[in-house]
């Protein structure tokens, strides 16, 4: 019984966000714009400038733990490491009230998430490749600079003037360093999330096989009553793009690295392209 009580209390009152209009340091709270396992995200202006930004709460309840403000810290780290116009930039980090809050960059736009699942659209084949290609560039930028992104799923990449921008770093690590705070290896973790989590490429391209196939049933209708199906059933195909999103699941010899796989892509393309040709 007492454990249930304390979970409603952290959930229903110290985890509880602040409200819109709320002034927090020199931000004021617009609305929030997620919740997650670690902390709290808020659409804020920057009082004295006017700038959205975007401010990230650690969770009251995790204050002085290993997944509290040593998150933040390393987040921050990762932020000020970045330059790339689509990657949020690091620019304040404070406490409040004995809070810790990190601020970053805004970046207006829908997710690719709200794209598939509330707007509805549709990609075909090739249009999906496309859009591929654009965000593989984004993670081999990021492994250039020997950084792992660990999270790159359709709620975290924004599109805006037709280019992604890719946010929520709060997974990210450096290669070398530890891929959690509280161990020094996944083994506890069942094998797929040991994938997931790895501080390696295939990590995120494990990802990236995924968040293709997101894309690719946007065009995807199933038939009223019929039995669940692997997609290799489901979808229709080429034999090209079925082979990389089989390595990128490695589920055939994986690819050594994201620029490997966007060098098959980049012919993909190519030859798709010149086929359109008249």
């Amino acid at each position: 019984m007492w454990t249930k009580l304390k979970e409603w209390w952290t959930s229903a009152f110290r985890d509880r966000p602040y409200r819109p209009g709320a002034t927090i340091g020199a931000y004021k709270i617009q609305h929030v714009l997620g919740m997650g396992s670690y902390g709290i995200a808020y659409l804020a202006t920057h009082t004295p400038t006017g700038d959205k930004v975007v401010v990230k709460q650690v969770k009251p309840s995790l204050r002085h733990t290993p997944k509290g403000e040593a998150m933040q810290a390393y987040e921050r780290k990762v932020l000020s490491s970045l330059s790339h116009p689509q990657f949020p930039r690091f620019v304040d980090a404070f406490t409040y009230r004995g809070d810790s809050f990190l601020a970053m960059t805004y970046f207006a736009g829908p997710t690719l998430e709200e794209m598939l699942f509330e707007r509805g659209i549709v990609a075909d084949e090739r249009e999906c490749a496309g859009y591929m290609q654009q965000i593989g560039e984004l993670v081999a930028h990021l492994h250039d600079q020997g950084l792992i992104h660990r999270d790159v799923r359709i709620p975290n990449v924004i599109w805006q003037d037709g280019r992604p921008y890719l946010i929520d770093f709060g997974l990210a690590r450096f290669i070398g360093d530890k891929p959690t705070y509280m161990a020094e290896s996944l083994n506890a973790y069942p094998s797929e999330k040991q994938l997931k989590r790895e501080v390696a490429p295939s990590s995120d391209l494990y990802a990236l096989g995924h968040f293709f196939l997101f894309l690719l049933y946007s065009g995807y209708s199933p038939e009223e009553d019929a039995p669940e199906r692997s997609w290799e059933e489901e979808l229709s195909l080429s034999p090209e793009i079925r082979r990389m999103i089989r390595k990128l699941l490695q589920l055939d010899e994986p690819y050594g690295s994201v620029r490997e796989w966007l060098q098959e892509l980049a012919q993909y393309l190519a030859v798709r392209s010149a086929g359109d040709k008249p």
